[in-house]
């Protein structure tokens, strides 16, 4: 019922900004199915298509008229940029000063190994990652020291961390080597001959974002299913991320 509660109260909000098109014969409020999508996020329900019809039998009570499941996807994968938005209108709400935030990257992986050569996705490319040689994108993040998602990116795989880090960085920010160069506040490689200080407590800090993409991994199940364009995987990640800061933002506390 909060999440119902928040997703509606933020939809009514921002509904002259949105628009979202009604239709003739419309089943279901918006405001209740992205309820449902992202209930079953913070249920960790890795396949969409069961949870949605675990819902629509087994909970009739607060969901008595449903769509059939194609509409509901359609509506899910439509909302990519209100995903986006409810998950950055979250973090926005954190107590804490701005201050230092954290940027890092995460292969999305479309396929591995011999698979390359069925993928159809014409956005994504090869390029190594911590996964080893993946097909696919991968995904810049830069996180509050809440571990917060606040700003990210989708790039193809090949794409080095150097070209994303501009348009995401807006203030002191703490990275890895890869960053080196880019404003972002990070460790020196060791071939080179002035050493950045870099204390521990700085390393200790910085795994903050790898917590949160940790949680985006094994509770949110980011890896698990496939998509077949890059829309799709947008609007896949965008509701994770989304469901992730709703679960460390609080306000269901």
């Amino acid at each position: 019922m909060r999440v119902f509660i928040l997703v509606d109260d933020w939809l009514k909000a921002n509904q002259e900004r949105f628009r979202l098109p009604v239709q003739a014969n419309q089943v279901a409020s918006y405001s209740e199915l992205f309820t449902i999508a992202l209930v079953g996020e913070l249920l960790a329900q890795p396949y969409e298509s069961v949870w949605y019809w675990l819902v629509r039998q087994n909970h009739r009570g607060l969901f008595p008229r449903l769509p059939e499941y194609s509409r509901y996807h359609r509506i899910v994968r439509n909302a990519e940029p209100l995903w986006a938005e409810l998950a950055q209108s979250l973090a926005a709400k954190e107590d804490e000063d701005r201050g230092i935030e954290l940027i890092d990257t995460k292969p999305l992986p479309i396929a591995k190994g011999k698979r390359w050569e069925w993928a159809k996705m014409p956005e994504a490319s090869k390029g190594f990652s911590t996964m080893g040689m993946v097909w696919g994108f991968k995904l810049h993040a830069v996180v509050s020291l809440g571990g917060l998602f606040r700003r990210w990116a989708f790039v193809p795989a090949h794409a080095h961390e150097s070209r994303v880090a501009w348009g995401l960085v807006q203030g002191p920010t703490l990275g890895d080597r890869a960053y080196v160069g880019t404003g972002v506040y990070c460790p020196s490689r060791k071939n080179m001959k002035r050493q950045t200080f870099w204390p521990r407590a700085l390393s200790r800090l910085r795994k903050r974002i790898e917590t949160s993409f940790s949680s985006l991994v094994r509770s949110l199940h980011l890896h698990v299913g496939q998509v077949k364009t890059f829309w799709s995987l947008r609007a896949r990640v965008n509701l994770k991320i989304a469901a992730h800061n709703l679960m460390h933002s609080g306000v269901l506390v």
